[in-house]
């Protein structure tokens, strides 16, 4: 019989030995690589009026959620803006935000154009616009500033 330390050393061992190379439940080396995260637009009112949509497509890519089936719950994933009216035109998705209270813009707008893959939606491109108050600028949509 082993002695009472000698067995504690033992046991250690083995949950050490059995620790090394986990593996999940499909037999593959088990990762701890970070969950893929979105925190947003990086410039939700971009000079030029494009927006960036490559970092929300790897994101996209890279997880499986309800939002990839539904092209308003992709836009507020993508923008992350909880006001405003959204519509849905086909591939085509628009939040507008009308009645600002700001003495140059009246609304603002932005325009997503999505793409259609079997059940799930994916972001092709994006645009901010806005439209100023009387006055101040510009009465259509672009991406002028306001005066």
């Amino acid at each position: 019989m082993l002695p009472m330390k000698h067995l504690a050393v033992l046991a250690l061992s083995v949950a050490l030995v059995a620790g090394c190379g986990a593996e999940d439940d499909a037999g593959a080396p088990a990762t701890t690589e970070p969950a893929p995260e979105w925190s947003g637009v990086p410039e939700l009112r971009p000079e030029g009026g494009t927006l960036e949509v490559d970092g929300f497509r790897s994101y996209a890519e890279a997880v499986d959620e309800a939002w990839e089936r539904d092209p308003e719950a992709l836009a507020r994933e993508y923008l992350r803006l909880e006001d405003g009216v959204l519509t849905v035109d086909d591939s085509r998705v628009t939040l507008l935000r009308d009645g600002l209270e700001d003495d140059s813009v009246r609304a603002e707008r932005w325009v997503l154009d999505l793409e259609r893959d079997g059940d799930r939606w994916t972001l092709a491109a994006a645009r901010w616009e806005q439209r100023c108050h009387q006055g101040r600028g510009h009465q259509d949509f672009g991406n002028e500033l306001c005066l």
